[in-house]
C-alpha cells in the first residue's frame, strides 16, 4: 500500500529567494565602487561650467579694454591686442567688429562648426551705448582630452569591477539556477515527442522552486499532453478555415474593386474613342456653366460636327468609319488646351467644353481644330480621304438669357447647324447667327 505521505511535496528549506538574496548581497558589495563614476562625471561637469565662465569673463575683460581702441579707430593697437591674446592658452581665435560691421582686428584662425573650440560674444560698450562686438574662440580640446583620459581610467578600473561580478554572478547563477534549468531544459529537449507528448517525469529532486516546479508538472504532465492535443487539433482546424476565408474575401475584394473601377470607366467614357460620353460631359457641364453664371467667368462650347461622314461608311465600311472617328479624337486632343474638356456625343458628333475662355478665344480653338482637321492627310489603305469638320461655338456671358447648360448647349448646336447648312467646313459663332437675322430683320422693316 502506498504511503500518502510520501506523495505530498516536501517543504522548501532553501529557496532560489534566499539565495538570490546572498548573492545580491554580495554584487552591491562590489557595486558600490561605481559611485566613483558619479564623482567624475560631477567633476567633469563643474570643468566644463568652470570653462565656461572662464570664456565669458576673458570675453568681458578684453572687450573693457577695446572700448577707447574702438571708438577711436586705433585699428594697430586692437590687432597687437588680439595678437597678443590668442598668445593665451586654449584662445585660437579672436576678432573686432565695430556698430557698422566692419572687421577692426582679427588674429588666428576662426574654427570650424565641429571643431572643439567654443565661440563667445561680447558687445563692446561706452556710456552704456555699443560700439562695436567681440568674438573669441575658446579650444577645449586640451580639457577634454583630460577628461577623456580619466574617463579611460575609469572604464579600466570598471571592466575590472564588472568582470569580478560577473564572474560571481556567474559561478552562483550556474549552481543556483542554471544547473536546475538546464536538467530541465534538456529533458524537455529530450524526452517530448514529435507531437508534443512528454514521455517521462523530470529528474529533479532539489528541495527548491525548480524542484517543487518539477514535481508539479510531472503531476499534470499527463493532462497537458491530453489538453494539447485537443487544443491543437482545433487551432489547425480554425487556421485552415481562416486561411480559407480569408483567401475567398480577398480574392471577391479584388475582383470587386476591379469591376467598381470598370464600371466608373464605362459609365463615364466612350468606349470607342475613349473620350467622355455624353452622360459625364452633362454633368461636368452643369457645374461649369452654374460657376460661370454665379461668377461672370468666361465658358464656351463648341459642337463639332463631321461633314459628309455617312458617305465614308457607306463607301469604305463601318470599321474604316471608326478609324477615322479614333483618329479626328486624338486630333482634337492634340490641339486642345490641357485645361478643355472633350467628349463624343454621338455617332460624328463631339463637344468641346474651352474653359476660361470668351468669344474670341473660343474662336481661336475653333479656327484652329478646323483647319488641322482640313489639312491633316488621312488614309483608308492607299487611297486619301478628304475629311472636315463644322463648328457652332457658344459663349458665356453673353446676353441671350443662357440660364442652364441645356441652353448654352443649345446655343452651339444651332450656330453648328448654320455651319452645316452654309458650306460646311466653317466655324460659326451663335452670337454672330443673332446680329445676322437682327440686322436682317432692321433692314425689312
Amino acid at each position: 500500500m502506498t504511503d500518502p505521505a510520501s506523495n505530498r511535496t516536501p517543504p522548501i528549506r532553501f529557496g532560489v529567494r534566499q539565495k538570490m538574496i546572498l548573492v545580491l548581497v554580495a554584487v552591491l558589495t562590489l557595486a558600490m565602487s561605481t559611485t566613483t563614476w558619479f564623482t567624475i562625471d560631477r567633476y567633469q561637469g563643474d570643468v566644463l561650467s568652470e570653462t565656461e565662465k572662464r570664456g565669458h569673463d576673458i570675453s568681458r575683460y578684453v572687450s573693457e579694454s577695446l572700448v577707447y581702441a574702438v571708438i577711436g579707430y586705433d585699428y594697430h593697437t586692437i590687432q597687437l591686442l588680439l595678437d597678443k591674446l590668442i598668445t593665451t592658452p586654449d584662445i585660437v581665435y579672436a576678432v573686432v567688429i565695430n556698430q557698422r560691421g566692419n572687421v577692426m582686428g582679427e588674429a588666428g584662425v576662426r574654427p570650424a562648426e565641429n571643431s572643439d573650440a567654443t565661440l563667445f560674444n561680447h558687445g563692446i560698450a561706452f556710456d552704456n551705448e555699443r560700439v562695436g562686438r567681440l568674438t573669441i574662440g575658446l579650444d577645449v580640446s586640451r580639457i577634454t582630452k583630460q577628461m577623456e583620459e580619466q574617463k579611460l581610467s575609469l572604464i579600466r578600473h570598471e571592466i575590472i569591477t564588472v568582470l569580478l561580478i560577473a564572474l560571481g554572478e556567474f559561478l552562483a547563477l550556474s549552481y543556483i539556477i542554471i544547473r536546475p534549468v538546464g536538467i530541465i531544459s534538456h529533458f524537455l529537449k529530450s524526452q517530448v515527442d514529435d507531437k508534443g507528448e512528454v514521455r517521462a517525469d523530470i529528474p529533479l529532486k532539489t528541495n527548491d522552486e525548480f524542484g517543487h516546479l518539477a514535481r508539479q508538472f510531472n503531476d499534470i504532465r499527463g493532462q497537458l499532453s491530453e489538453a494539447n492535443k485537443r487544443l491543437k487539433s482545433q487551432v489547425d482546424s480554425a487556421d485552415w478555415q481562416l486561411k480559407q476565408t480569408n483567401e475567398q474575401l480577398l480574392a471577391q475584394s479584388e475582383e470587386l474593386r476591379r469591376m467598381n473601377e470598370e464600371l466608373t470607366r464605362m459609365s463615364i467614357t466612350d468606349p470607342l474613342t475613349g473620350l467622355y460620353n455624353r452622360r459625364h460631359f452633362e454633368h461636368l457641364m452643369a457645374t461649369e456653366v452654374l460657376l460661370s453664371l454665379r461668377h461672370g467667368e468666361p465658358n464656351s462650347i463648341l459642337a463639332i460636327d463631321l461633314d459628309h461622314f455617312k458617305e465614308i461608311n457607306d463607301t469604305y465600311g463601318h470599321q474604316a468609319g471608326d478609324r477615322i472617328l479614333r483618329r479626328i479624337a486624338s486630333l482634337l486632343l492634340e490641339n486642345l488646351r490641357r485645361s478643355d474638356i472633350l467628349c463624343r456625343v454621338g455617332g460624328e458628333e463631339f463637344v468641346a467644353l474651352c474653359r476660361r475662355s470668351n468669344r474670341e478665344q473660343a474662336m481661336i480653338v475653333a479656327e484652329k481644330l478646323r483647319r488641322n482637321i482640313a489639312d491633316y492627310p488621312m488614309f483608308i489603305g492607299t487611297e486619301r480621304v478628304f475629311v472636315t469638320i463644322s463648328i457652332g461655338v457658344a459663349s458665356l456671358p453673353n446676353d441671350f438669357n443662357t440660364k442652364t447648360s441645356d441652353d448654352l448647349l443649345e446655343q452651339a448646336d444651332n450656330a453648328l447647324y448654320f455651319s452645316k447648312s452654309h458650306g460646311r467646313n466653317r466655324t460659326t459663332h451663335f452670337g454672330d447667327i443673332v446680329k445676322q437675322i437682327n440686322s436682317q430683320f432692321q433692314s425689312t422693316t
